[in-house]
């Protein structure tokens, strides 16, 4: 039996506006994002998902859920902190996402719900997956009267701890089971970390101006689709752009094939993963809430606001990917706001 058929939890807040955001207890996952869009009688869904909450294991995703201890990738699963060897849990070879346990399969418990705000907390203790240090995690979604919704993290531990905690939100905002290589991005940001043949950060930061990786200018996400050597081992891309982590500037806009929807993304992060869904349809078909198919390779995409990958293992960049520790907990904000034009 899947863990999420034992009755999630689920609630949903709105604005004056009419756009709806539903978020289930396992996971913290925002289940969907609902945007009023002019001339359309239904808002549109921004989301990918699976029809049924209690069926959201049927994908192996990370559908928009929350990640954590770490998000994204720690090399060969293990770290030093003040002289002591951690040993993680391991995905393959490397810590993805926390673990094979991270924090998208734990159940969250909602401890404040109002009309366009959910607060959630989840404890992990000392050990869990590895990670030393108990952790106390708050997690607040804020949907505002502008149509964004903010996404506040603070996180404490009594032990100093690497951690990274973002969403893994796939949106598609054609609202309908199809690819996002039509879509409209543009990232502000001039380097990116570049990878080995398992995504993990060679430590080397590449000039991406006028490459393949350059989103600078707004194009459509299929114009330089696999057009580096870069991009072969991840199918697309699949890499951490480095950006100035302000909030009151967006760092990322995408705007729908129809260009009716731009969704623009801030942070106080000093990076995050652009991933184009490269491996949706790699294992067992996830059927699409809307139309009853299989999602294809590239049907969502993916802006991850984070600290570096694989930060424990390059202290030359400690200063943008702080521990963790009884003084000083994680605390960062991700905006995500929808405009139709």
């Amino acid at each position: 039996m899947s863990q999420y058929s034992l009755k999630p939890v689920i609630h949903t807040i709105s604005n004056p506006a009419g756009m709806k955001v539903t978020v289930m207890d396992w996971g913290a996952t925002i289940l969907s994002i609902k945007v009023p869009v002019p001339g359309e009688k239904e808002p549109r869904e921004v989301l990918l998902g699976v029809k049924d909450p209690e069926k959201w294991s049927t994908q192996s995703c990370y559908f928009n859920a929350t990640i954590g201890r770490y998000a994204n990738r720690v090399a060969h699963s293990s770290f030093d902190v003040n002289g002591k060897h951690y040993v993680l849990s391991s995905n393959d070879k490397h810590c993805l996402h926390g673990g094979i346990d991270g924090f998208d399969k734990r159940r969250f418990t909602f401890i404040d719900v109002g009309e366009n705000s959910l607060t959630m907390q989840l404890h992990s203790p000392d050990g869990d997956m590895g990670f030393p240090g108990n952790y106390d995690l708050t997690v607040t979604y804020t949907l505002n009267d502008d149509n964004s919704l903010s996404v506040h993290y603070l996180g404490k531990c009594d032990a100093q701890c690497p951690s990274c905690i973002t969403n893994h939100a796939y949106f598609n905002l054609n609202g309908y089971n199809s690819s996002i290589l039509n879509h409209t991005v543009e990232i502000k940001s001039d380097k990116i970390l570049v990878l080995d043949e398992d995504s993990i950060p060679t430590g080397e930061i590449r000039d991406i101006k006028g490459s393949a990786f350059d989103f600078n200018t707004a194009k459509k996400v299929g114009l330089d689709f696999m057009n580096d050597s870069q991009m072969i081992a991840s199918r697309g891309y699949d890499h951490p752009y480095l950006i100035d982590g302000d909030l009151s500037t967006p760092f990322a806009k995408v705007t729908s094939d129809d260009g009716k929807l731009t969704l623009s993304v801030a942070t106080d992060y000093p990076a995050t993963q652009f991933y184009t869904g490269n491996y949706i349809h790699a294992g067992d078909p996830i059927i699409a809430r809307d139309d009853g198919k299989p999602y294809p390779n590239q049907s969502g995409l993916c802006l991850e606001p984070e600290y570096y990958p694989d930060a424990p293992h390059m202290p030359q960049y400690a200063a943008k990917n702080p521990l963790v520790g009884p003084d000083a907990p994680l605390d960062h904000t991700i905006c995500y706001k929808f405009t139709a034009n």
